[in-house]
């Protein structure tokens, strides 16, 4: 089956973000444990600077203050290249499922800020995707 040709209607992808810290990894609700848990830790952490504290991930200052950092440019698109990939054989194989995670140590700038940016990529590739913020 070629991509152009499969119903990517067919799958609910489920994207999240938490804090490792905070209520831990998503259960998968579907209970089938299909799916990927990103760990965003390794990122440069806007908790760091008092001023951004307050914010999250979908807030202007965070976005702009990931704007010139190209790491979680490059995690982001290989995260959304794994997913892709894994969404489509989930579609091929019948399965209507996956879940993917993202976490940060608070669940509220990095884990939230990829988690977005991921399920906007996968949205505009047609997939149908739903998007839950744990600790926010």
């Amino acid at each position: 089956m070629t991509k152009e040709k499969l119903d990517k209607r067919s799958l609910m992808i489920s994207v999240y973000s938490f804090g490792f810290q905070k209520n831990g990894i998503p259960a998968n609700e579907h209970g089938d444990g299909g799916g990927f848990v990103f760990d965003c830790r390794f990122l440069l952490n806007p908790h760091n600077d008092p001023k951004l504290r307050e914010f999250t991930g979908k807030d202007q200052p965070i976005i702009e203050f990931f704007s010139d950092y190209h790491p979680i440019d490059i995690f982001i698109d290989e995260c959304y290249l794994m997913v892709e990939r894994s969404a489509i054989s989930y579609i091929e194989s019948g399965y209507t499922n996956l879940q993917v995670s993202f976490g940060c140590t608070g669940g509220r700038h990095r884990s939230v800020y990829c988690a977005e940016k991921v399920t906007k990529k996968l949205s505009s590739k047609g997939f149908q995707v739903q998007i839950f913020h744990q600790e926010i």
